[in-house]
């Protein structure tokens, strides 16, 4: 998932949906808007909340592929 498909995906959920990921992973709702719209860069340890809040659907390796981009991801 590419920037422009993270910017998809948060296109695509609902304000509950944004708000719920965003409690999930311990951040807020404007600040996910910030990381999947205008491209701001998460921390390590966001990335990996970020992809056990959404399940899989947003990954660490396409939001910090700097430094994860040598991972495998498991088949779902």
């Amino acid at each position: 998932m590419g920037q422009s498909s993270h910017r998809e995906f948060w296109k695509s959920l609902s304000v509950v949906q944004r708000e719920s990921i965003a409690t999930k992973a311990g951040t807020s709702a404007e600040y996910l808007r910030q990381v999947l719209v205008y491209d701001r860069q998460p921390s390590a340890d966001l990335a990996k909340r970020l992809e056990e809040a959404t399940g899989g659907s947003l990954t660490r390796v396409t939001l910090r592929p700097d430094l994860f981009a040598d991972m495998q991801v498991a088949p779902q």
